[in-house]
Order: C-alpha cells, then sequence, then structure tokens
C-alpha cells in the first residue's frame, strides 16, 4: 500500500510540474494575443480598448517573467549547479540528472524563443533576459503611440523612454530606431529642437554608411570634385543600405538646411538621397532580372511601372529630397552636380509634380 501511495504521490507530482508550466505557457500566449488585439484596436483607433489590452499584455508578462525566474533561481540554490559555473549546457546537465523539469523546461523555451546563441551559454545573461522582458516594450512602445495620438506628449514620452531602456530585448531590433524617430517627432512637437536633433542622431549610431568616416568624405569629395560626371560617378560607385535611417536623415537634412548650416544639410542630403536611391535600386533589380544599374534615368524609368515603389516613394518625401539636395547643391556652387541632377529629373522623373520643378528650377539656370 505504501509503495502505491508513493508512487500516486509521485504521479501527481510530475502532472503538477507539467501543470505549471503549461501555466506559464498560457499566460505567455494570453500576453501575446492581449498585445495582438492591443495593436488591432490602435488601428481601428479605439484607443481606451488598445490601452487595456496593453496594460494585460504588460500584465501577463511581468507573470510569465517573474514565475520562470523563480524556477531558475531555485535550481541556482543547489550546490551542485554553483560548482557548475554559468555554464548552461553544464546547468542542463545536472539539471536533466536531478530530473528538475520545471527549470529545463524554462531554459528551453527561452532557446526556441531566442536561439542558444543569444544568451552565449551564460545563465546569468538568461535570467537577466528574463527579467528585463517583463516590461514588455513593444506593448510599452504602443501605449506611447496610443498617448501620442491622444495629444499626451509627456506620457507618450515616458512610455517611449521606457521602451527604448529595454530595447535589448525587442524582438525585432530595429524598431528601436523607430521610438527614438517617435521621440524626435514629439521633441519637435515640443519645439524642443536641440533633443529632436538628438534623438535623430540616435537613430544613426549603427548605420555604417554614417559611422564609416572615411567612406563618407569619400562620397562628399566625389560630390565637392563638381566635375560634369560627378553626378553619375556618385550613384555608381556608392549604395547605402540602412533604410531605417530614410526619415532620420531627411529631417536632419531639413533641420539644418532651415539653421542655414549647409555644409551639415548637404551631408544628410546626400545620405538621405542616396539611401533613397539605394532602396529604389534593390527593389528595381529584385523585381526584374534583366535590370541591371546603368544610369539614373534609367531607374526612374524601371520604377515608373511599379505602383507600390511609386507610393513607397511619395510616403517617404523621395523626390523632395532629390529636390533639396540640389538645392543646397546650387547654394554651395557645386553647380556641375546640381544641374546634371536636375536635368534627370526634370526628364525622367515618375512624379510628376517633381518633374515639372525641376524643369522650372533648371530654367532659372540657363
Amino acid at each position: 500500500m505504501n509503495k502505491k501511495l508513493t508512487a500516486c504521490i509521485i504521479a501527481i507530482f510530475h502532472i503538477c510540474i507539467s501543470s505549471l508550466f503549461a501555466l506559464n505557457l498560457s499566460i505567455n500566449e494570453d500576453s501575446i494575443k492581449a498585445y495582438r488585439q492591443a495593436v488591432q484596436c490602435f488601428e481601428n483607433q479605439d484607443y481606451g480598448t488598445a490601452l487595456s489590452y496593453c496594460e494585460n499584455a504588460i500584465l501577463y508578462r511581468k507573470q510569465l517573467s517573474e514565475s520562470n525566474k523563480k524556477y531558475l533561481d531555485k535550481s541556482m540554490t543547489s550546490r551542485r549547479v554553483q560548482r557548475a559555473g554559468d555554464s548552461i549546457s553544464a546547468i542542463l546537465a545536472i539539471l536533466e540528472e536531478r530530473n528538475e523539469r520545471d527549470s529545463i523546461d524554462v531554459i528551453n523555451y527561452y532557446y526556441k524563443k531566442k536561439g542558444a546563441s543569444y544568451f552565449e551559454d551564460s545563465i546569468t545573461k538568461m535570467i537577466d533576459y528574463i527579467d528585463e522582458i517583463k516590461d514588455f516594450p513593444e506593448a510599452q512602445c504602443l501605449i506611447g503611440d496610443i498617448y501620442l495620438m491622444e495629444g499626451e506628449y509627456d506620457f507618450s514620452e515616458q512610455y517611449y523612454l521606457t521602451a527604448i531602456s529595454k530595447s535589448k530585448v525587442l524582438d525585432i531590433p530595429n524598431q528601436k530606431f523607430e521610438i527614438y524617430l517617435k521621440l524626435a517627432r514629439i521633441s519637435e512637437l515640443k519645439k524642443d529642437y536641440s533633443k529632436m536633433e538628438e534623438r535623430l542622431l540616435a537613430v544613426l549610431t549603427e548605420d555604417k554608411t554614417f559611422m564609416d568616416k572615411a567612406l563618407f568624405n569619400a562620397m562628399m569629395n566625389t560630390v565637392k570634385t563638381n566635375h560634369p560626371d560627378s553626378m553619375e560617378k556618385f550613384f555608381q560607385l556608392y549604395r547605402a543600405d540602412s533604410y531605417y535611417t530614410i526619415i532620420a536623415y531627411a529631417k536632419l537634412c531639413d533641420y539644418y538646411f532651415s539653421l542655414g548650416e549647409l555644409e551639415k544639410a548637404l551631408q544628410f542630403a546626400l545620405l538621405s538621397v542616396l539611401t533613397d536611391f539605394s532602396r529604389m535600386d534593390e527593389v528595381a533589380a529584385s523585381r526584374n532580372i534583366d535590370y541591371s544599374y546603368t544610369s539614373l534615368e534609367k531607374l526612374f524609368e524601371e520604377v515608373s511601372i511599379y505602383p507600390d515603389i511609386l507610393e513607397w516613394c511619395n510616403k517617404n518625401n523621395v523626390w523632395n529630397a532629390f529636390s533639396t539636395f540640389c538645392d543646397i547643391l546650387l547654394k554651395l556652387e557645386y553647380d556641375n552636380f546640381a544641374k546634371s541632377l536636375l536635368k534627370v529629373l526634370s526628364t525622367s522623373c515618375p512624379e510628376p509634380y517633381w518633374q515639372r520643378h525641376a524643369v522650372l528650377e533648371l530654367s532659372k539656370l540657363e
């Protein structure tokens, strides 16, 4: 009888352990579900309901984080586990021997979520990650979006800053740059232009084109030589593929241009146009296997047949960026480059307004 009772207790224990982790998975699913519902409500402009779903998503994520962290912390109190050091693989081997399914399931869950390499075989790094995700930065960002739409700039800023502070656990790492752009927008609305500048520059901290000073200087020199063929040489030689920087480049260009800081404005106009151009060229090549870049005219002719590319250009003010680039070049007396670019825009720009604008600008120079 005692043996049967013991076996029954062990079976119940394992069922409970399995149920606990199943409960954890359920909490995580509830968190994700609540966040997705928040996004849907936000898109439907139901901001009150969206806010409620966001708060639920954060609550569920916090419960999951604290529960999983407790499992691992409890396992780490074992002297044998402590002797294994910081290595997850070594700790897992011991946990398997001890049949500590709860902690094993937690480790495997986050391995599946982030990949084993993310944690660099460090249990400390995993525990830190579990602790940091409790704030659910994506949901914090969405709350910031809600308050921004309601005109509550201070509250919006607070939530964006919380999301930025936890940005390393964002599922999509580049989302942090979108948050910096939103923070810059708030600064602009508050007319705090120095803070806006700071936040826009923060978007560029990982952009290899901007950070590679040798490459950047070479691009500037190509523009400043101002030879008759400088324009085509520039677009033949250089590419910039950090597409998340497009808005930051354009806004910094406009900001410095408005201050009359033409050299700075030129730097960001150059990067803005080059990034726009590179994106158009990349998409055109992906759509047409016979296409390869030969000239700016041919690229503009190619993209003109794709309505979605033209829509993207209009949404990102691409043609305005090209026009502003020409304005700055002319003010700095790099006339050959500016005239060459205006000629292409006047004959091949797929947007009629900006084509006519280029024709008018060109006529002033003749």
